[in-house]
């Protein structure tokens, strides 16, 4: 007595399970091997992270007040200055439609646009002749005002951190062909992740048994 059937797929010409027994012998038998129990090194774990390429990372993209829309932090008090996320921003700008009353009556999705607010987010940006919008729906106000900020970004390990200007550039891997048959792979831009390059190619060359 077999303990499986199969059948072919005529379309995928596959073989396919089609049952299973459950009453046979060899079913009924079957005992699994317990898995023995994966014991973690924490004391070797904590001297890799000392090493300085395993500390915890956290990135954050972060914004900065722009002339665009200076006047509406001005109008609800807020510091000029400061670097903020999207969300923070977004509070911002709800803050302005409340303090000015600018939701629609008739449309409570809508955000009518008075002078101060339209010009935060369209001037410069509307083709010369178009028309400026007269309201915003809610769900695209936070993010239309946040594109008009400055972009930055914030790069935490362990206990160092360091704020930059513009988006946060990637790390670049590419493999070169040299001369014979020998591979070289480059790796840039890892001093943005506040990863030192000298330690991270000495674990490397260790790791994989290589030259740098």
């Amino acid at each position: 007595m077999c303990m499986i059937s199969v059948k072919e797929d005529k379309y995928k010409k596959e073989t396919v399970l089609f049952s299973v027994k459950r009453n046979h012998p060899d079913y009924l038998s079957f005992k699994p091997e317990k898995r023995q129990e994966l014991k973690v090194d924490h004391a070797a774990g904590q001297t890799v992270s000392e090493s300085g390429i395993q500390k915890t990372l956290e990135v954050a993209e972060i914004y900065k007040p722009s002339v665009h829309v200076n006047p509406i932090f001005a109008s609800v008090g807020a510091d000029l200055g400061k670097l903020c996320t999207a969300s923070e921003a977004s509070d911002i700008v709800f803050t302005y439609v409340d303090k000015e009353n600018l939701v629609k009556p008739t449309n409570k999705s809508m955000v009518v646009l008075d002078p101060i607010l339209c010009d935060a987010l369209f001037k410069g940006a509307i083709k010369k002749g178009s028309a400026y919008p007269t309201e915003i729906h809610k769900k695209d106000l936070g993010s239309a005002f946040v594109s008009r900020m400055q972009a930055h970004h914030i790069v935490t390990r362990g206990s160092d951190s360091v704020v930059r200007k513009g988006s946060l550039k990637t790390i670049q891997i590419v493999t070169e062909r040299r001369q014979g048959n020998k591979k070289v792979t480059k790796v840039s831009g890892v001093e943005t992740f506040l990863m030192d390059a000298e330690a991270l190619a000495s674990e490397l060359q260790k790791k994989f048994a290589c030259s740098y």
